[in-house]
């Protein structure tokens, strides 16, 4: 029997490799947890991006385990703003890849893709919580209109209202880190049923 060779603690830490220190998976559940702690129930029963968006510690994790979801052949990364510009632009800060704002230009209904983007490019769509997908599909529109190749959404949460589906009809798959119902299961751990 052959065991996978261990890799010196001096190479990972240059490779960013933190699973010397600590599994991707209990890494994730701390994240997990951090998350419905920082923006579980603000408004209701349901995660609010902006509350863990807006925390460097939790963010920064965040950006951290999203880049290993991030596939090889992506050129760019594209933040619709405001609310996935934020994670959109620390993602870029990990990987190194260059970021699109996605915004509605003055007097357009529509979105557009502002910054440097190029025709034939490979875009990861980065969103901080997915609802139904519609904001997401906007930002898939956008990317195409300049010519681009959307590669798929990444998202930190899915809250399982139909942004999957929708995003599929509109030929983008969606990568969602957390499910609603993982957080909502951390969140109500220990209380009995209603």
């Amino acid at each position: 029997m052959t065991s996978a060779p261990q890799t010196d603690f001096l190479t990972a830490l240059a490779s960013s490799d933190l699973g010397v220190f600590q599994p991707l998976q209990v890494r994730q559940q701390e994240l997990l947890a951090d998350l419905v702690s920082a923006a579980w129930g603000t408004h209701g029963e349901f995660i609010d991006a902006d509350q863990f968006l807006t925390k460097p510690t939790v963010l920064r994790r965040l950006a951290a385990i999203l880049a290993a979801h991030v596939p090889p052949d992506v050129d760019r990364l594209l933040g619709r703003d405001p609310h996935s510009l934020v994670l959109g632009a620390a993602l870029a800060l990990e990987t190194g890849l260059p970021l699109v704002v996605a915004r509605t230009a003055a007097g357009a209904g529509e979105l557009g893709c502002f910054g440097e983007l190029h025709a034939g490019e490979r875009v990861l769509v980065v969103e901080g919580v997915t609802g139904t997908g519609a904001s997401a599909a906007g930002a898939v529109r956008a990317v195409r209109a300049a010519g681009a190749t959307v590669v798929g959404v990444l998202a930190a949460v899915d809250r399982g209202q139909g942004a999957a589906e929708l995003l599929e009809h509109a030929a983008a798959r969606l990568n969602a880190l957390f499910s609603d119902d993982e957080l909502r299961h951390v969140a109500t751990r220990g209380r009995s049923a209603r």
